[in-house]
């Protein structure tokens, strides 16, 4: 289920999907000065979410890669990135209803693409009736099947797994990142394309 941003005239109550990709669109023209020419969400499961930006480089950036500045720009895409995604986070945490536990993201400068991958925690429970909290069924449902009786505990493990993934996952990017500081610069650097 792939949704775009919403018209600013739109007075019903915002898709969640739709509110993510504006307000993220948002969130990267005020630090980028610009921002990307499409913004689109989907879930990638029940507990994934992607968010693709689409065509979002400055002139000085088309600049910097015309003058062959490849890894001075994503060092500079990485950089801004970092300014940014605690408020990403939020921004999908408050349209989820769901704790982010980790965000990848990644861009690729031809195509002028970045994804960002919301990795998130299970849903929360409303104190009345021990159910999903609202807006929670409807991430359920875009993802797939809901969770059986005993999907509460499964659900912790889940978040449990997530975490250690994204613990994993974070230990070998920065193997990687060590690792490439001594490589033979002949090598090709896979990771010029990761933010």
């Amino acid at each position: 289920m792939q949704r775009e941003a919403p018209s600013p005239r739109s007075s019903a109550r915002v898709d969640p999907l739709s509110e993510i990709s504006g307000q993220i669109a948002g969130a990267y023209r005020r630090i980028w000065g610009r921002g990307p020419v499409r913004t689109t969400a989907q879930w990638a499961g029940p507990n994934m979410l992607v968010v693709l930006l689409e065509d979002g480089h400055t002139d000085q950036e088309r600049a910097l890669l015309a003058a062959g500045h490849r890894r001075e720009l994503l060092e500079g895409r990485r950089v801004l990135h970092s300014m940014i995604e605690r408020s990403v986070d939020e921004i999908v945490t408050r349209a989820t209803h769901r704790e982010v536990v980790t965000t990848l993201s990644a861009t690729r400068l031809d195509p002028d693409m970045t994804a960002e991958i919301f990795l998130l925690g299970p849903a929360p429970s409303t104190p009345d009736t021990g159910g999903p909290a609202p807006g929670a069924e409807s991430a359920a449902a875009a993802a797939g099947p809901a969770t059986s009786a005993g999907g509460r505990a499964a659900t912790r493990s889940e978040a449990g797994a997530l975490r250690a993934e994204a613990l994993q996952a974070r230990r070998r990017r920065s193997e990687l990142l060590g690792s490439r500081d001594g490589a033979d610069p002949r090598t090709p650097d896979r990771r010029d394309e990761q933010t």
